[in-house]
């Protein structure tokens, strides 16, 4: 039977092109940009005091100046200024953080004095560039709102809550964040903070949102994984410091999602300085690019020798070098080719995955005044056609039973070595079915890699189902579907 492509060649151009448009497009444009005006009705009503007589504020972020767009929870609370706290995290004890930034520009970290907070430890951090995108907080003035009916204070263990603007919507203001610092790496995993500076005068706190967030592949973004640990590791950069007058925990009431348990750490620093602020590729693409091509053969099997009940044999120059070997019998031969066979297919895509995370790391270590969106949009077609081309190619003249269950295997333990490597231990419902879905696919596109001469149209069948689902599901990323 003559071999034909499942899919037409305009049908596959089409996909190719709209997957490759839409991996360029999500590398550019972040989700979740802020409105430019508030929603009518939609001003945040729960309000909470950060420092008793001070303006309030509302315990959450947003991605659009509108209650509709809230995000995570604000988790720390800081009573300075927003360069006195970017000073002591950046030249602590622990001098992590980075300066996360809008645009691509390094910043000077030997900028202003060290202080005697900051003489603690000598080393300077060199301030790199990441991106992070706008969220907005709420905050109100304190003379315009009312305080919540049957609501119980009990300072300091719970912050005093209000009830909103009560109409008066230009009592309040959205604001964006002031500041925002990073620990970690823009392409794998880091603890990134968004700094909100009061904008009144009169008033001496920030407000502080600390999450765990890594870089996914699939959905060329970031997707936030935890709040807990990144709220752990800014109370312990200020807990016992000689800055620091007292740390503990403030009841914000603004639990649930990503981990927040309503809790806020709060830092009082000593005094209020008001100053300015601080004024080789580890890993690469190994065994990636293989030597899986086969040639076509146009002569029929001996039919002498061939057992028409057993899967067909690769036709490599390995499998013909050890078939021609005197050291072995046809037998343990080809039961030894197709393990190794199944053993390099599982291999190859279990590579080729982590392959692109390490080395996305690593260029952005070695480049770090790249703009990681490159490297991501750079790497990107390595994934998308990288992973079903190395199934198809490694998978042929294979048993497809066996092939499928290689493949699939392949992937998904890329996928939980990748979590490992990032930290991540809890996952949402639809990104574990997403991730099963891309397995399932690549699996069905290494069954149906059959060699022309043996292709029936049930394989086709498989092929085309295994491509058309890596398609729909690397779209369905891309757009937001997930």
């Amino acid at each position: 039977m003559a071999y034909s492509w499942p899919l037409s060649p305009k049908v596959t151009l089409v996909a190719a092109i709209l997957v490759v448009l839409l991996a360029g497009a999500a590398t550019m444009v972040e989700p979740g940009s802020p409105g430019a005006t508030a929603e009518r009705g939609q001003a945040p009503t729960k309000l909470v005091e950060p420092k008793p007589g001070e303006n309030v504020f509302w315990p959450y972020t947003s991605r659009s100046r509108s209650a509709s767009g809230r995000t995570l929870a604000i988790n720390v609370v800081v009573y300075g200024d927003t360069a006195t706290i970017r000073d002591y995290l950046t030249r602590g004890r622990d001098p992590g953080w980075n300066k996360t930034g809008a645009d691509e520009q390094d910043i000077d970290a030997g900028e202003g004095p060290i202080t005697e907070g900051n003489a603690t430890n000598g080393t300077l951090v060199e301030w790199s560039a990441a991106t992070g995108s706008t969220r907005y907080l709420y905050v109100h003035d304190r003379t315009l709102t009312e305080d919540r009916a049957d609501e119980v204070t009990r300072r300091p263990y719970r912050a005093v809550s209000y009830t909103g603007p009560l109409g008066r919507e230009a009592a309040g203001a959205w604001i964006e964040e002031t500041d925002q610092l990073h620990d970690g790496t823009y392409l794998g995993a880091r603890h990134h903070i968004r700094l909100y500076e009061s904008p009144y005068e009169s008033d001496n706190w920030v407000a502080i949102q600390a999450h765990s967030e890594h870089w996914d592949w699939f959905r060329l973004r970031h997707t936030v994984h935890g709040t807990e640990a990144a709220q752990n590791r800014v109370e312990a950069q200020f807990m016992g410091e000689p800055f620091a007058d007292g740390v503990w925990r403030l009841y914000l009431d603004n639990g649930g999602g990503s981990g927040s348990d309503g809790w806020a750490t709060i830092v009082d620093l000593v005094g209020d300085s008001g100053g300015s602020g601080p004024g080789p590729m580890a890993l690469g693409i190994t065994g990636l690019v293989l030597g899986t091509a086969v040639r076509r053969r146009h002569r029929r099997r001996d039919r002498s020798r061939a057992d028409t009940t057993q899967p067909l044999l690769s036709d490599t120059p390995l499998s013909r070098w050890l078939r021609s070997s005197d050291r072995l019998s046809p037998g343990p031969v080809d039961r030894l080719v197709r393990g190794l066979s199944y053993l390099l297919l599982f291999a190859v895509l279990l590579g080729l995955y982590l392959g692109v995370r390490f080395s996305g790391v690593a260029l952005e270590r070695a480049f770090p005044a790249a703009d990681p969106k490159f490297i991501a949009a750079l790497l990107y077609p390595v994934l998308a056609f990288g992973l079903p081309g190395a199934a198809y190619l490694a998978g042929r003249n294979l048993d497809p039973v066996r092939s499928f269950a290689a493949a699939a295997t392949g992937t998904g333990t890329a996928f939980v070595l990748d979590y490992q490597y990032l930290a991540v231990t809890t996952l949402p419902l639809n990104v574990v079915l997403h991730r099963l879905g891309l397995a399932v696919a690549l699996g069905a596109v290494a069954a149906g890699a059959v060699t022309r001469d043996t292709t029936t149209k049930t394989v086709n069948r498989i092929i085309g189902a295994g491509i058309l689902l890596w398609v729909y599901l690397l779209v369905a990323a891309l757009v937001g579907w997930l």
